[in-house]
């Protein structure tokens, strides 16, 4: 029995603010963080109002999935664009604050 793996899937949309969502559906591992990593960059550097990162159909994050996030919000800040993360589930919060990223990326915001 062979198992197929759906491949991520990584939307970009624009909101009416200036914002641009990254709504990102699967997992991020090794076979899409390059994706990820790209997709975070050149959001950052359009220069918008914001970049936020919407992770409610996150099932699994790596730490190369985690490395994407924190070169996505290096991208971001290096621009002068706030950077988020959201609706990340728990398991993903946790691995957040075990990297000391949680504040960075989640926050209070």
């Amino acid at each position: 029995m062979a198992f197929v793996v759906a491949p991520t899937l990584i939307n970009t949309l624009r909101g009416s603010d200036g914002t641009i969502v990254v709504e990102i559906r699967g997992e991020i591992d090794v076979a899409s963080t390059d994706r990820l990593r790209r997709v975070l960059r050149e959001a950052a550097g359009i220069r918008p109002t914001a970049v936020i990162v919407d992770m409610l159909y996150v099932t699994f994050i790596d730490s190369t999935g985690i490395g994407a996030l924190a070169a996505g919000y290096n991208a971001a800040h290096a621009h002068g664009v706030p950077f988020e993360v959201r609706q990340a589930r728990p398991f993903i919060l946790t691995q957040l604050r075990q990297t000391g990223l949680y504040e960075a990326l989640v926050g209070d915001h």
